[in-house]
């Protein structure tokens, strides 16, 4: 039985040009149509094939009449051959950067109702004292923040408090209000502030995915023994401001947000009274002590008072 290598001795041997010709091998269907579009010599592609499965310590390709198909070994290898090679161009791509002046990579995931709040003004600050630093901004519910920030697909998230983000460390971010967006006719856009409870007596606009305030706006309709009349789902709030101004039916969104979309539209906004209302968004990270040099300045400057 052959002894396996182990993974720094398999890496030193991995040859990434291999595995391109691997996957050309397995789209083109045959070494020979392989070999035509990679410019080689059938031989020599077969001779690579031929060392990468010596390496693998098992059959790659299973050899027909008409070519060659991957086998169970090279479906699993076809995979992640896939998955190496983006990584290598997403770095040629980082480091070409670098080589532009850029020097330095910020991955920021965030609630909708910090982006159409907070985030534009903030990161046009940042830019401005650090132009060699890039981000890359991703809109997404409290639990994807959350999901992105634990499975490294962000550096940095940014969202309200909820049971997704236990276990992450967090900085207090800002402060927002909740309110109850109708238009400018309705029955309640006379009053100054409203308990959440008299809005159920109407349909509501509803923010796809917006775990944190559906939660809150679920478990108010349950305490006070209402039925949440959810008539539709909307993907943004800029969606909802126009579903509410059309006579749909009422939204909560954050004042910020409101002041920033709806304020040009006849819509009114209301203070809700309820404690909920009044939500706290924090930055979260796995290890704000472990973030790259960039997203460590970048979390500085959006938490200004931290010391």
């Amino acid at each position: 039985m052959s002894r396996l290598l182990s993974s720094r001795s398999f890496l030193r041997q991995l040859d990434l040009g291999t595995l391109d010709l691997f996957i050309m091998v397995c789209e083109a269907g045959s070494i020979a149509r392989a070999a035509e579009r990679g410019q080689m010599a059938p031989s020599a592609v077969s001779k690579r094939i031929a060392e990468l499965e010596t390496l693998a310590q098992a059959p790659l390709l299973a050899r027909h009449a008409r070519g060659a198909r991957p086998t169970p070994a090279g479906e699993q290898l076809l995979q992640h051959a896939h998955a190496i090679l983006l990584a290598v161009e997403h770095l040629h791509a980082d480091l070409g950067e670098f080589a532009r002046g850029v020097r330095g990579h910020v991955r920021v995931c965030a609630s909708a109702s910090v982006v159409e709040q907070f985030l534009p003004a903030e990161m046009a600050g940042f830019m401005q004292r650090h132009p060699d630093i890039r981000i890359d901004l991703r809109q997404a519910a409290s639990r994807a923040v959350a999901q992105a920030v634990r499975e490294g697909a962000a550096d940095i998230g940014i969202c309200g408090a909820s049971d997704e983000v236990l276990g992450l460390e967090s900085r207090p971010y800002r402060c927002e209000r909740l309110v109850l967006v109708v238009p400018r006719g309705h029955a309640l856009a006379r009053l100054k502030q409203v308990p959440y409870e008299r809005a159920l007596a109407y349909p509501q606009i509803g923010l796809r995915d917006s775990s944190t305030v559906q939660q809150s706006l679920a478990q108010e309709a349950r305490a006070t023994r209402r039925v949440l009349a959810r008539r539709m789902e909307v993907d943004s709030l800029s969606a909802l401001c126009r579903m509410v101004e059309s006579g749909l039916g009422l939204g909560v969104m954050p004042e910020g947000a409101f002041r920033a979309l709806g304020e040009a539209t006849q819509l009114r906004s209301v203070a809700l009274t309820d404690a909920w209302a009044d939500r706290e968004l924090n930055l979260y990270a796995l290890r704000f002590a472990d973030l790259p040099v960039a997203a460590q300045r970048f979390a500085d400057h959006v938490t200004p008072q931290r010391t």
